[in-house]
Formats: structure tokens, sequence, C-alpha cells
């Protein structure tokens, strides 16, 4: 994923950059972010002069994303299969939509208990700024 922002502050290696500039991220579709300008943080691992107010493009690999959209997604579902079957388990006149809610419930419960997992350890695949971008110039095919 390549998204293009503006430095608005460096503290080390560390960048706050301020997204949606020049249509934002390529290929995605989220009109908040292009509207707003997403603020997020990425790391200068490449030793690159940086300014306030300067152009960038920052890029995460494919794989990060895939990663980090499995380790979502996995826990809430697993969790949802896992009270459906208590709850049958538990119940066994237990209707169908009794089942389901109590899998909804887990599905719920499983999505809370990734984000406090996250808030307590967050990803360690951070994005990466890869370059400056003259603002006359248009942004790279990769």
């Amino acid at each position: 994923m390549q998204e293009i922002g503006r430095i608005t502050k460096i503290t080390g290696t560390t960048v706050t950059i301020q997204g949606g500039e020049l249509g934002g991220c390529f290929g995605c579709m989220n009109e908040e972010c292009k509207a707003n300008g997403k603020v997020f943080t990425a790391e200068n691992r490449r030793g690159l002069d940086l300014k306030l107010g300067e152009l960038v493009e920052i890029n995460v690999s494919a794989g990060a994303t895939a990663s980090n959209a499995f380790l979502v997604l996995l826990p809430p579902i697993v969790a949802f299969i896992l009270f459906f079957a208590l709850v049958a388990v538990l119940f066994p006149g237990a209707s169908e939509a009794a089942r389901a809610s109590g899998g909804v419930l887990g599905l719920v419960l499983g999505f809370f208990g990734v984000y406090f997992f996250r808030k307590a350890k967050p990803a360690k695949d951070v994005p990466i700024v890869t370059r400056t971008i003259n603002e006359t110039e248009p942004p790279a095919d990769d």
C-alpha cells in the first residue's frame, strides 16, 4: 500500500504525517481519509533528510497488511464459532436464533479483545517513508 502525505511532526526517526494528499492512497476508496486527511505515524528507516511540511511517499508491504488483517479477523471468527457451539452444548434445546445470538456475542467480544490487545501491544509493521516528492512531479508507479 502506498500513500502520499505531508509531514507535520518529526521526532527522531518517527514522522507524523497527514494523509490525503494527491488523491490519497492509491486504489483505496476511503473518502473519509481523502476528505479529512488521516493522521498517522511512519518510520524514516532510510535516513532521508526530511523537513516539516514536505510531501512524502509512505509504503506498507502487502505481506504486512495481509498478516495484520488476518490477525484482526481470525480471533472474532473463532470466537463466533466457539460461542455458537457453547450455546448449543450448554442449552441443547436452544433455537438456531439463540445459537446465532451467542455467536454474535462472541464476535463482538473477539473484536473488543483484538482492540484492547492492539492498544496494549501495537503492531510492529509500521509504514516506512520511502521518498520525498517534488510537488510538481507525478507520483511514482510501483
